[in-house]
């Protein structure tokens, strides 16, 4: 058995525990590889380490091997994994493409790096990219189209979105293909009515932004015009997702807080209000963020030591979890990709007709040189840049740009912000901090299905 396989360079381990229902110290295993976890005694722990495999029983070095925590051996682990996120990319049935059908927003929110104008995607230039989009469905056999809108504030380019998704949905129809799609909005101007006009166009799922409450929010998502926007976000909130509509059509909102030092005592506030005014119960997810630097704004002046937010983020969660949030995942998934910069169809349309690799690279000035866009919708068949800047990520990360090829999280993550490597910052999400508090809290929340224990205190 020593000879056949080897411990995974891709495992994270908790510190000992001793579960109620177990008698002797164990351990939480996560094998990246998998994105799996798993309880087992400090002894099994221990000849793993030291590669007494021969001293296990058959059963428990079954589940090793189907957990991926015991390998072949093989000469690199990373380059292995690399491999079989490329292949996977290869046969994904998803075409997924990002719009921002406007360049306009009504906030002008303290970390964003945008440059806004009233600027919409005008007729030809939206005919050219449904264009595209099309004839790469032609060319490719996907199942399915994922178009996810964002901004600006897409829904100042309401008109627009529906003729796209109008035209979209009876081509993909005609073909055979899965429309579906999703929305990143300020929810400034989501109401009922506008809810019912972009469902009717397959928009289900939105991410919509709140830093905390009333006056922490206002300071930092402030209308251009003057005032606060979070009463009405709020508002606009609570009457959308009571909408039988919303439910019917099993629509979601993800509230993402992004938090830095002058916001972060307001969090369980927010998830407090949230709570209280029943979104909790709403199909209503939350997603903790710190504030980033963006374009070279130095937002992240003020953020949290990344420690600092990595432990302030499991009691949140503990919190949300208390107050009747449900989270899909507290442990990352094993994923292929970072996001969409390594797929290969996969691109962002601005509405002047440029296309980007990344969504956060249209309307800021840093990324406005050419070597940061794929091309222009109007001369994309002439000239296209197939190495824009993040679009190498899977062959760049070999190079020493970042300490992926070493990290135990490298299968969960696939890099990180592959983005912020290439400006020289660190792209490591939160968990790879507070991974050991997180297999402890999985562990405990899916011991809670079956029974109803209160939730841990995390130390």
């Amino acid at each position: 058995m020593e000879g056949e396989y080897v411990l995974s360079r891709y495992l994270i381990a908790s510190g000992v525990v001793s579960p109620d229902h177990h008698p002797d110290p164990s351990r939480l295993l996560f094998a990246s590889r998998t994105g799996k976890s798993l309880l087992i005694k400090e002894k099994t722990y221990q000849r793993l380490l030291a590669g007494e495999f021969a001293k296990m029983d058959e059963a428990t070095l079954r589940q090793l091997r189907e957990d991926e925590v015991l390998v072949p051996p093989t000469r690199d682990e990373f380059r292995d994994m690399l491999e079989k996120n490329r292949q996977a990319i290869s046969e994904v049935g998803t075409l997924s493409l990002t719009l921002q059908p406007t360049a306009n927003c009504q906030l002008g929110c303290v970390y964003c790096g945008q440059q806004h104008v009233k600027k919409n995607l005008d007729d030809d230039t939206s005919a050219r990219i449904v264009a595209r989009i099309m004839g790469t469905l032609r060319r490719k056999p996907y199942a399915k189209l994922a178009i996810n809108w964002y901004g600006g504030e897409p829904i100042l380019a309401l008109k627009q979105i529906e003729d796209i998704s109008g035209r979209l949905i009876k081509q993909c129809g005609q073909a055979g293909i899965h429309f579906f799609a999703s929305m990143v909005s300020n929810g400034l101007s989501l109401k009922p009515d506008v809810y019912l006009r972009l469902q009717r166009h397959r928009v289900n799922s939105f991410q919509i932004t709140l830093d905390g409450i009333g006056q922490a929010h206002d300071l930092m998502r402030p209308v251009k015009a003057g005032g606060g926007s979070f009463d009405i976000i709020l508002q606009n909130l609570v009457d959308v997702t009571g909408m039988p509509e919303f439910s019917a059509n099993r629509s979601g909102v993800t509230i993402r807080i992004n938090i830095n030092r002058h916001n972060q005592g307001k969090v369980a506030d927010l998830i407090d209000l949230l709570a209280e005014r029943g979104l909790a119960a709403r199909n209503v997810g939350l997603d903790f963020r710190p504030v980033v630097d963006w374009g070279g704004n130095q937002a992240d002046r003020d953020s949290l030591p990344a420690a600092d937010f990595a432990a302030l983020e499991i009691g949140w969660t503990q919190h949300a979890i208390r107050r009747g949030f449900e989270f899909d995942r507290i442990l990352p998934a094993r994923t292929i990709a970072p996001c969409m910069v390594v797929m290969p169809d996969a691109e962002v349309y601005d509405a002047y007709g440029n296309i980007y690799p990344c969504y956060e690279f249209p309307y800021t000035p840093k990324y406005d040189a050419p070597k940061y866009k794929i091309g222009h919708i109007r001369s994309i068949d002439q000239v296209r840049n197939d190495k824009a800047v993040t679009r190498e990520w899977y062959a760049d990360i070999q190079t020493g740009m970042s300490p992926c090829p070493r990290c135990p999280l490298f299968p969960v993550c696939g890099g990180g912000c592959a983005k912020l490597w290439y400006n020289g910052e660190t792209g490591c999400p939160s968990f790879k901090l507070n991974l050991p508090e997180r297999l402890v809290l999985d562990y405990w929340m899916r011991k809670r299905r079956r029974t109803s224990e209160p939730a841990p205190a995390i130390a």
